[in-house]
């Protein structure tokens, strides 16, 4: 068919839905130590934990001999 011409219909995409987004926020004291507890230095190098930083769970400031927010630094 000489000089037909194709009419179609254009279609509009598919809306996107929005993405989702989720905030997780964790708050952790240093004082706190989340649910480890190491009752020593000792505890804590046995079980391979040592140093902790503060923030991390087990971190408890008797265990920070010089309070520069990293318990447990030297395992004997």
């Amino acid at each position: 068919m000489a000089g037909a011409i194709a009419v179609g219909i254009a279609l509009a995409p598919p809306a996107l839905a929005a993405p989702s987004t989720t905030t997780t926020t964790t708050t952790t004291s240093p004082t706190a130590g989340g649910s480890v507890y190491y009752p020593n230095c000792k505890a804590a190098c046995a079980a391979g934990a040592a140093p902790i930083y503060a923030g991390q769970p087990g971190y408890r400031a008797p265990l920070d001999r010089d309070g520069d927010g990293i318990a447990c630094e030297v395992c004997h």
